[in-house]
Formats: C-alpha cells, structure tokens, sequence
C-alpha cells in the first residue's frame, strides 16, 4: 500500500505501520521527514508518482484580472491601485488540491461555523 502525503506518495512506508510499534513508527516516520527536507525540489519531484501543479502556474488574482481585461480591451489600471497588496498574494484555484506542490493542505471548514 502507498502512504500519501500530498503530492508525494511513499511505497515503503506503509509496511513499516505494520510491522513496527508505536515508537519505532514515530521514529521511522521523522527519520522521512529529515530525509524529505533535505531534498532540493528537483529531487523531490523525481519522488512523485503522478503530475503535479506547480504553485507558479496558477495566476494570482490580479494576473488574472489583468489578463482578463486585456482579453476584453478594458483598462482598469485605476481599479487595481489599492488591492494590489492582497491580489498579488492571494490565487483561486479550481481542481484536484491533492496535485498542488504544497507542503500541507488544511481544511478550515469547520472554523467557518465558530466565526
């Protein structure tokens, strides 16, 4: 069986689970993570088992709204100054997330319901 982390899913790693107790997993498992930061990117995307999205192939919203109004002949240059902090930063992304090169994927749904 494969253990999936993220993107990155490791073959020998499940046997491990089985075959050990709970503190030989422990340490088998950060001995990974060591083994796993100490990749170079290039290395680290030899270990993936399927395509990936690289987080530089999704446009940020204002890429995106600049292409946009470009497509559509419009100038709204006077409509970006002002939120170009937050729109530089921030990308929406529709697909698979288990694809995106991340380190982590959180799921804060549940905190929507305590705000």
């Amino acid at each position: 069986p494969l253990v999936s982390l993220g993107n990155l899913q490791l073959k020998a790693a499940a046997s491990h689970t089985t075959m050990y107790p709970g503190n030989k997993r422990k340490k088998l498992w950060r001995e990974e993570k060591e083994r796993l930061l100490k990749l170079t990117l290039e290395e680290r995307r030899k270990e993936y088992l399927r395509d990936y999205v690289a987080l530089k192939n999704i446009p940020t919203w204002m890429e995106d709204l600049k292409s946009k109004s470009e497509s559509d002949g419009e100038n709204t240059k006077e409509d970006l100054q002002g939120k170009k902090s937050l729109s530089e930063k921030v990308s929406l992304y529709r697909g698979d997330i288990t694809l995106l090169e991340v380190d982590a994927i959180v799921n804060a749904g549940r905190w929507l319901n305590i705000l």
